[in-house]
């Protein structure tokens, strides 16, 4: 098929890779005429570095990231809040922390060997699905018709609406702030490490390997802030926010003296991305675009790779593309709606003002870590294989050194 796919970013490169390699004609426009990564580190999970074996873009990944084999917190009092590592859901199993120009540039450079057709600059403001074929224009004219159309335009999209189906587009009141450090000593080696004070204030730093441009450690530093506070924080003054962050976490000391101005710390906010069903038509959407959520779970990136997958899988399935994108929208739904669920359930605890949440947070969940149906289950949120509250398992793909099937399937155990 001739496919169009709007949106470079993780979803729309590695949907154009899966299927361009399928034999599909495809042409990945992008917006920005000179396309670039945004955002801090990546955590990428078991489920996720399958999808890039998938690709074969895992070894070189794999020589630029930092091994994740722990995530550990604690309360400003020191009490252990969580700790939970891979290898007890997996032996050989880790997190991958990630710089995100490293994905972003694996991801691109593999597009024109491939034989995707990249245009940037290209800013689609319509799409006219006609039945047969969809019809894309911009403020200039038409861009050409297409037999289907791959909506990845993230979590802003401006085309979502046109599709007409039920959703919702909500901004989460709470962000963070975060800066891309120098680690050369590696001090944060093997594990993601957080620090709360009750759920107004949590610092976080991941290992993130090296940059795209060099050798040179560095992690991600994160600190959480409600986004009508940012202005206050801001007028508050670097000295003192360091001090406030010193004061939770000492240890990172070594970290803020790398923080020179407060313009290194770049400010993210959050959206929940709701959809009744992913496709209109002969209209797919995938990504952050069609299930944006808080990064509390570090599945983004990762989801965002196995809606690639699964697209490819049922357009093998099914030719007929209606019918293909029905099989996607179903094969997609237990393990999406489950992260969003529990993605909604989980920022409160770690992001708001709440008081009895916390409290009920620190002295309840490293306890409950060590009961092992409890552990189990928070393990296989962690890997990012759960499909459902109780037992649903995403069965697709599950370690990298595993290849994945041909289509990635839901079971309901």
């Amino acid at each position: 098929m001739n496919i169009a796919i709007i949106g470079g970013g993780t979803a729309g490169a590695a949907a154009a890779l899966f299927l361009a390699r399928d034999g599909h004609k495809v042409t990945l426009h992008e917006r920005v005429a000179t396309p670039s990564p945004v955002g801090a580190g990546l955590l990428i999970q078991p489920t996720g570095m399958a999808v890039l074996q998938a690709l074969g873009l895992l070894d070189g990944i794999l020589a630029k990231g930092a091994h994740i084999d722990q995530l550990y917190g604690t309360s400003h009092t020191g009490r252990v809040v969580m700790d939970l590592r891979y290898s007890d859901w997996r032996a050989t199993a880790f997190g991958l922390g990630l710089h995100r120009g490293v994905l972003f540039n694996a991801l691109w450079r593999a597009l024109g060997p491939q034989g995707v057709e990249v245009r940037t600059g290209s800013d689609v403001t319509q799409m006219d699905d006609r039945g047969t074929s969809v019809m894309l224009r911009s403020a200039a004219g038409d861009l050409g018709s297409y037999d289907l159309v791959v909506l990845a335009d993230g979590t802003r999209s401006a085309l979502r609406e046109q599709l007409g189906i039920a959703h919702r587009a909500k901004p989460y009141p709470w962000g963070a702030v975060w800066a891309v450090l120098p680690d050369p000593q590696q001090n944060y080696r093997g594990c993601l490490r957080q620090w709360y004070r009750r759920a107004g204030q949590m610092l976080g730093v991941m290992p993130t390997g090296a940059g795209p441009a060099n050798e040179l450690p560095v992690v991600s530093m994160f600190w959480s802030l409600r986004a009508d506070r940012l202005a206050t924080w801001r007028a508050m003054g670097l000295a003192a926010w360091k001090r406030e962050v010193a004061d939770l976490a000492p240890e990172t000391r070594n970290l803020l003296a790398h923080i020179g101005s407060a313009e290194q710390m770049t400010w993210a906010n959050y959206s929940d991305v709701v959809m009744r069903q992913w496709h209109r038509g002969r209209v797919v959407v995938i990504g952050d675009c069609a299930h944006a959520m808080s990064p509390q779970l570090g599945q983004g990136a990762n989801l965002a790779l196995i809606d690639a997958q699964t697209l490819a899988a049922s357009l093998r399935t099914e030719s007929d593309p209606a019918l293909a994108l029905k099989h996607y929208s179903r094969t997609r739904r237990a393990h999406l709606r489950y992260y969003q669920l529990a993605s909604r359930w989980l920022t409160p605890v770690y992001q708001s003002d709440h008081t009895l949440i916390p409290w009920l947070r620190d002295g309840l969940t490293n306890l409950t870590c060590k009961l092992p149906f409890a552990r189990g289950q928070m393990l296989d949120t962690l890997a990012g294989v759960k499909a459902g509250v109780l037992f649903g398992k995403y069965a697709g793909t599950h370690a990298p050194e595993y290849a994945p099937p041909s289509e990635p399937v839901i079971r309901l155990l």
